[in-house]
């Protein structure tokens, strides 16, 4: 059981999040507190709360800072800070938007996972595809265009998956022998890990359920 703290930004309300997920703590550490974030916070708070927190799903919007600066109205520095220091304390997933003709080539989701890598090559990397809304009207995500990054991404990192993209093999699997370790189809899921070790090579896994 536990509480994600999404949709708005949770570092808005800030001094709420870190009251209820002390408090929470204090109640029953057993509970998870996760964070849907977009991973704009200073250092000093961001390092203050992560104490209480178990999980968070970090957007990396892009790897240009004319990408944050244009589409975002941001800078990317304050988002790899937050990545950087959050994989320290708590388990960390990135997410990114693969929007078509601004941030979906390849060679920009390598630099991501290049990134990544450098941090630890077990954070899990989700690519997602976009589809037009609002004001933002470029055309959807080319899936072959997904599938080529995904597949380039995971050179560098041992846990990439695709989102919003239907009938494609979103399963984990043992990055030393390939063994599936948990099967997922649309929302059912099926965990075949024995304890925190493949059952097939008794690697080390690092992942949480």
């Amino acid at each position: 059981m536990g509480i994600a703290f999404t949709y708005n930004e949770p570092f808005m309300w800030y001094e709420y999040v870190y009251d209820v997920a002390k408090k929470i703590k204090e109640y029953d550490k057993s509970i998870s507190i996760i964070l849907v974030t977009n991973g704009f916070v200073n250092k000093e708070p961001l390092k203050k709360i992560l104490p209480f927190i178990d999980a968070m799903n970090i957007d990396l919007k892009g790897f240009t800072q004319k990408y944050y600066n244009e589409i975002c109205g941001a800078t990317i520095e304050p988002v790899l800070e937050t990545i950087k220091i959050a994989s320290k304390y708590t388990h960390v997933e990135i997410t990114t938007l693969m929007v078509s003709d601004e941030n979906d080539s390849v060679e920009e989701i390598v630099e991501i996972a290049k990134f990544l890598s450098a941090i630890d090559k077990s954070i899990p990397l989700h690519l997602s595809r976009y589809f037009p809304n609002y004001k933002m009207k470029n055309q959807p995500t080319l899936v072959e265009n997904i599938m080529k990054a995904k597949e380039e991404a995971k050179k560098y990192l041992n846990y990439v998956y695709v989102g919003n993209v239907s009938g494609v093999d979103n399963n984990t699997y043992c990055p030393n022998c390939g063994y599936n370790l948990v099967t997922r189809d649309i929302y059912t899921t099926n965990s075949h890990i024995k304890g925190d070790k493949c059952p097939n090579c008794k690697e080390y896994i690092n992942i949480i359920f």
